[in-house]
């Protein structure tokens, strides 16, 4: 694997996306961050949906390319392997657009707090202090997510690569039969944990009860699956792209 050639790759898609990228995207989540923050109160939940949904749609345009018979076979024929094309699409997705995001959501929140500290002759005292109280009270308790939306973004990474045509709506039905099945595993393993819960035991009088357990599915589920998954949809994109270069 090149590395010379990975950053050519992403030098590429930034020559010939970043307006589109600027404009469509990153404006408008500024705006959505600028708006939510100038409404009473402040609409986190809506900030939050809108960067995910933009966050893990993004994929779905990076390899729009191999779909699309006029521009198929250049991207096929571009002077990177397959590896290198992954990789780069991974950096692209994983750290340059989650990044452009926040900056964006950044950005829009310092812009409303400025509007609404002129509004209210407050420019001095308000504007750090309310966005250090926004990441400690907003962001910081959505850490355990992380996992979570790194590994959406893997699923729609390899959908985007797998499916020619609608690759956003086919994972989320797709997803759902994911969760249905995730659902049965947690509620098997909280039955089997009642299961085994020994009865209480009358000793001097006192109730004693004896617990053996495997653990509850909330303990380790929400860690395990998007870590095994993160792995697994990365590994099978890189296989996909073989065979498509096959």
């Amino acid at each position: 694997m090149n590395i010379n050639n990975i950053v050519k790759l992403i030098k590429a898609y930034f020559y010939e996306n970043w307006q589109n990228d600027v404009i469509y995207n990153f404006l408008v989540m500024m705006a959505v961050a600028l708006f939510s923050m100038l409404m009473s109160p402040f609409q986190v939940g809506v900030v939050f949906f809108a960067a995910f949904f933009l966050i893990v749609y993004y994929p779905c345009r990076l390899f729009s390319k191999l779909h699309k018979p006029s521009s198929r076979m250049h991207y096929l024929l571009l002077p990177a392997t397959n590896g290198e094309k992954v990789v780069a699409g991974m950096f692209l997705a994983n750290v340059y657009y989650i990044l452009g995001i926040a900056l964006s959501v950044i950005i829009g929140i310092l812009l409303g707090y400025g509007i609404l500290c002129v509004a209210r002759h407050e420019v001095v005292d308000m504007l750090g202090m309310n966005l250090g109280l926004f990441f400690k009270e907003s962001i910081l308790p959505y850490g355990e997510n992380i996992l979570l939306l790194y590994a959406s973004i893997s699923a729609m990474f390899f959908a985007a690569i797998y499916f020619k045509k609608s690759p956003f709506w086919k994972l989320m039905l797709t997803g759902f039969v994911v969760s249905l099945v995730l659902g049965a595993i947690m509620f098997g393993v909280d039955w089997l944990n009642e299961a085994m819960t020994l009865p209480a035991e009358i000793r001097n009088g006192n109730y004693i009860k004896t617990e053996h357990h495997i653990g509850t599915s909330d303990n380790w589920l929400q860690y395990v699956v998007p870590s095994v998954s993160i792995v697994y949809f990365y590994a099978m994109s890189f296989l996909r792209m073989r065979e498509t270069e096959a």
